[in-house]
């Protein structure tokens, strides 16, 4: 069964793009809250909805279902330790750094901000940290703060030992890491959202802005934009790096940070001339992670992939990103080379390829990949701009050079 009017106003309320998680995932959330509501009429449910906010509020946490751990994406956080200690600290003595996490699902990420924090020296008294989510759910999850091993992907358990405490039915979050976030519902959305209320030094914003359809994705970039301050921090998700080429944000070089700064210019890369003077911890990044496409979502991903039939030629590319977005970059490395041999001329395939085999430490593998991307299409920023990295990696700053100056073309 297909809701389009329920998907219109999804859209309409949250900026939802019914293509980012499926037709079939809203129906399932739809038809759920109707059967627990004892509605049999779709339009008497979306009356429903639209009268009460605690029945939105179940229809938006049967739709969202959290997938985050701590220190996910961990050179993110690595990044914010290397800003504070480095800059931060050294620019603001006596102030407060204050950072958002939107949206922070149930915790994992604004608590493992104020865990780095901590471990790079700073004072309590001196961060803020305000973590806002749409639903109720995550939200009392989150202050809760009791978490279980699925939370913990990819810590040792010295992580564990030293802010957790063991207990029947999970691990307990020390009290004092706990008490330095504060939670808030709202919805980054909202043309409203945070008006009025002081801006912030850093914001993650990670993994939502691929959900929005193109006018929420844009009025979103607009909002990130205000609730910062002047050249603060943006931390973004995988897919959604190239989503801010065209705005105020400026790429950090830093790998697979995915961070951006605010910047007073409206400009997207940086020239040739401000790269070679730029901050050296700075480092341009872009995706791995994709959108998750209708097809995708309708065709759950199978991770046993030698023994899974239902790839077909049209799902291999898709499958592949999904599993990269899970963490499986050996599978989907092995698809996207299956998706290459079906389809030799493929600029995406090879560009997504390259992209995993870089995540995965083979860097020279993964040159050879951006090239041919190159080779099919010579104007492939996206492309240009990691293979670019890739040179100056490498210390060939000549090449490197040429490449920034064939990107700063295209983009004039």
């Amino acid at each position: 069964m297909i809701y389009s009017d329920g998907e219109a106003l999804l859209r309409k309320k949250i900026g939802l793009d019914p293509n980012s998680i499926g037709s079939d995932a809203i129906a399932r959330a739809i038809e759920q809250r109707m059967l627990e509501c004892r509605i049999t009429n779709i339009n008497s449910y979306l009356e429903i909805i639209q009268t009460y906010p605690q029945e939105w509020d179940a229809l938006i946490d049967n739709l969202i279902i959290p997938e985050t751990w701590f220190f996910r994406e961990r050179e993110s956080f690595k990044y914010l330790q290397q800003y504070v200690v480095s800059e931060w600290l050294t620019n603001h003595k006596n102030s407060i750094l204050r950072v958002l996490s939107v949206p922070c699902s149930t915790g994992e990420e604004p608590y493992s901000i104020a865990i780095a924090l901590l471990e790079a020296g700073l004072n309590p008294a001196n961060f803020h940290i305000d973590a806002i989510d749409i639903s109720q759910k995550c939200l009392l999850t989150a202050q809760r703060a009791i978490y279980n091993q699925y939370s913990f992907r990819g810590n040792p358990l010295s992580f564990q030992e030293r802010y957790f405490q063991r207990h029947e039915i999970g691990y307990h979050l020390h009290e004092p890491i706990k008490s330095k976030v504060h939670f808030m519902h709202g919805n980054l959305a909202d043309p409203d959202f945070l008006i009025g209320m002081p801006t912030y030094d850093i914001v993650f914003c990670r993994n939502l802005l691929i959900y929005f359809d193109i006018t929420t994705k844009e009025r979103t970039i607009r909002i990130l934009e205000r609730v910062l301050t002047s050249e603060g921090l943006l931390f973004v998700g995988h897919a959604e790096a190239g989503l801010l080429l065209q705005s105020r944000f400026v790429s950090i070089r830093h790998s697979l940070a995915f961070a951006y700064r605010k910047s007073a210019i409206f400009h997207s890369l940086l020239k040739p001339k401000e790269h070679k003077n730029s901050h050296k911890n700075y480092r341009l990044t872009h995706s791995i992670r994709p959108i998750i496409d209708k097809n995708l979502t309708q065709n759950p991903v199978n991770l046993n992939v030698n023994n899974s039939p239902q790839h077909t030629k049209a799902n291999l590319l898709g499958t592949a990103k999904l599993l990269a977005d899970q963490g499986h970059l050996p599978e989907a490395i092995q698809l996207c080379n299956d998706y290459i041999k079906q389809n030799k001329v493929s600029v995406e395939g090879y560009v997504l390829l390259g992209q995993l085999q870089q995540a995965m430490g083979n860097n020279q593998e993964s040159l050879q990949s951006f090239q041919k991307a190159i080779y099919l299409q010579p104007t492939h920023r996206e492309a240009l701009t990691h293979l670019a990295l890739l040179k100056e990696n490498q210390g060939d700053v000549v090449s490197a050079n040429i490449l920034w100056q064939r990107i700063q073309r295209l983009q004039n």
